[in-house]
C-alpha cells in the first residue's frame, strides 16, 4: 500500500570536484543541471540535477566541501543509484569510449530478461543502468475510438 503523502525528494552524495561529477552526470548520463548554490558561510557547493524537474520526480543533489580535511570515503552502507535507461549496451558503449570505469558490463539479470549494468561515477559511487522497455503503441484502432468519445 502507497501513501500519497509522501515521495523520494533527492539523493544527496559528497563529491571531491563538483566540476567533474557536473560533467559526468550531465554530458554521460543525459541529466541537467536544475539548481546550482554557492553556500559562502559553511563554504561549500550545492548542486541539484535531475532528468525533469524537481517537482516530478526524485533529483540527485551533490554537495563539495571547499575544504577537505581528508579524502571522501564511501564507507559500507550505500548500495547504487539506479537510473532507468532505453539503450543500456550503447550507453555502455559510449561510457567505455570515455573510460567510465563499469564493475558489471551490460548483462541479463539471472530471472527474467531485464539488462542491467554498473559503472562508477567519478568519486567511485555505484550507478546501476536498467534497461527501460518503451511503451507499446496505443493501437489506431483505440486512437480512433477515444477520438471519438
Amino acid at each position: 500500500m502507497s501513501d500519497s503523502r509522501f515521495r523520494i525528494l533527492h539523493t544527496m552524495l559528497r563529491v571531491g570536484d563538483m566540476e567533474r561529477s557536473v560533467d559526468f552526470y550531465t554530458r554521460l548520463m543525459g541529466m541537467r543541471v536544475l539548481e546550482q548554490r554557492q553556500h559562502k558561510k559553511n563554504r561549500f557547493t550545492q548542486t541539484y540535477l535531475g532528468y525533469g524537474e524537481a517537482s516530478d520526480g526524485a533529483v540527485i543533489e551533490l554537495v563539495a566541501n571547499w575544504i577537505q580535511d581528508e579524502p571522501l570515503s564511501l564507507g559500507t552502507a550505500f548500495g547504487h543509484i539506479a537510473i532507468g535507461v532505453y539503450g543500456v549496451r550503447s550507453l555502455c558503449e559510449r561510457l567505455a569510449a570515455e573510460n567510465v570505469p563499469m564493475p558489471r558490463p551490460p548483462s541479463s539479470q539471472r530471472h527474467g530478461e531485464n539488462i542491467i549494468a554498473f559503472v562508477l561515477d567519478p568519486d567511485g559511487y555505484r550507478i546501476e543502468l536498467v534497461e527501460q522497455r518503451r511503451p507499446d503503441p496505443i493501437p489506431a484502432t483505440e486512437l480512433a475510438d477515444a477520438a471519438a468519445d
